[in-house]
C-alpha cells in the first residue's frame, strides 16, 4: 500500500441519509466498530479524467458491479488529500493509501485512527470540497 500524493484527491460514497443540503454529516467519516480497519474511499486521478465530476459515472459503474448498490440521491464526497491529512493531524496522523481490490483498483484507505475517534470524523466532514450528484 502506498500513500497517495497530498495534491490527489478522493471520493467518499455518501448516503442520502448523511446529507443536508451541501452539509455532510461527520457520521460519513467514522469507522464501523469491529468492521473496518480503515475508511473506504476511492482515489479520484486514478479515473484520469479532466474533473472529477467526470470521475463519477465511472467510479458509480466500479462501485456497483463490487455490488454496492449507489442509490440516485446519494453523493459523492470529495476531498483533498493533503488538506485531509492536515485537518485530522489536529488529533491523530492518518494516512490515505492505496488498497486496490479485484475490479476496483482506486480503492483506498484513510488509516491512523479509531472507530471511537468522533474528533477525526469531524475534522473531515469540515474539509469536503464539494459533493456530487452519484448518478449524474
Amino acid at each position: 500500500m502506498s500513500d497517495l500524493e497530498p495534491s490527489s484527491h478522493i471520493f467518499r460514497h455518501i448516503k442520502k441519509s448523511w446529507i443536508d443540503g451541501d452539509f455532510v454529516d461527520p457520521a460519513a467519516f467514522r469507522l464501523r466498530q469491529g468492521i473496518e480497519s480503515g475508511l473506504s474511499v476511492n482515489w479520484v486521478e486514478y479515473f484520469e479524467r479532466a474533473t472529477p465530476a467526470e470521475a463519477v459515472q465511472a467510479l458509480g459503474e466500479v462501485l456497483e458491479k463490487k455490488g454496492r448498490r449507489v442509490g440516485g440521491e446519494s453523493r459523492f464526497a470529495l476531498l483533498n488529500v493533503g488538506e485531509a491529512k492536515l485537518a485530522a493531524a489536529r488529533y491523530v496522523r492518518i494516512e490515505i493509501v492505496r488498497d486496490e481490490e479485484p475490479g476496483d483498483p482506486s480503492h483506498s484507505l484513510v488509516v491512523g485512527y479509531s472507530a471511537y475517534n468522533d474528533q477525526v470524523a469531524e475534522e473531515l466532514a469540515k474539509v469536503v470540497m464539494a459533493t456530487l450528484p452519484a448518478k449524474p
